[in-house]
C-alpha cells in the first residue's frame, strides 16, 4: 500500500520551518502559527500510523481466513494440488512467523498470496484453478477497501 513515510514527513516538515519559515517572522506570531500547523501534522501522521497498522492487521487476518478455507475447497472438491498444498503450508508459515515494520509484515502477506496463485496458475486449469482461487479474492478486496479506507473513501461493500 503507497504509505507516507512519518520520519521523512517530520524532517522535511522542521526543517522548512526551520530554514524558510522561521527567518522570515521575526515575533511571536511564529510560534503560535507553528504551534497549530505542528499539532495539526502530528495528529495526521498519528492517523495515517495507526490506520497503516490496523489496515495490515485486517489484511493479515483475512489472508489467514482465506488460506484455510482454500485448503477446504481444495479436500470439498476433491482437487489433488499437493504444489497449491505446499504453497498453503508455506504461507501460513511465512505469515505466522512474520514479524517486524508494517511494511515488511505486508510485503509477507502479499508474497504468501503471490506464491499461493502462481502454484494455482501452475498446478491447475480451467474451472478447477478458478474455484480454488476464490477464496483469495476476498484478500484482495479486503487490500483495496483498506487503500480506499486509508484514502477516506469506502469501498465496495
Amino acid at each position: 500500500m503507497p504509505y507516507l513515510d512519518p520520519e521523512l514527513i517530520l524532517d522535511r516538515f522542521a526543517t522548512f520551518t526551520r530554514e524558510e519559515v522561521r527567518p522570515a517572522v521575526t515575533d511571536d506570531e511564529f510560534v503560535h502559527a507553528q504551534v497549530g500547523s505542528m499539532a495539526s501534522t502530528l495528529q495526521f501522521l498519528a492517523g495515517e500510523v495507526g490506520g497503516r497498522e490496523a489496515a495490515v492487521r485486517t489484511q493479515r487476518r483475512t489472508l489467514t481466513d482465506r488460506l484455510d478455507e482454500l485448503e477446504a475447497v481444495l479436500d470439498r472438491n476433491e482437487i489433488d494440488a499437493p504444489d497449491v498444498r505446499a504453497a498453503l503450508e508455506e504461507g501460513h508459515s511465512e505469515i505466522g512467523a512474520a514479524d517486524g515494520s508494517t511494511e515488511e509484515v505486508e510485503e509477507i502477506l502479499l508474497s504468501a498470496a503471490d506464491d499461493v496463485l502462481a502454484a494455482i496458475d501452475d498446478e491447475l486449469d480451467g474451472e478447477r484453478a478458478a474455484i480454488v482461487r476464490r477464496p483469495l479474492y476476498e484478500f484482495l478486496r479486503t487490500r483495496v477497501d483498506q487503500q480506499l479506507g486509508m484514502l477516506g473513501r469506502e469501498g465496495d461493500e
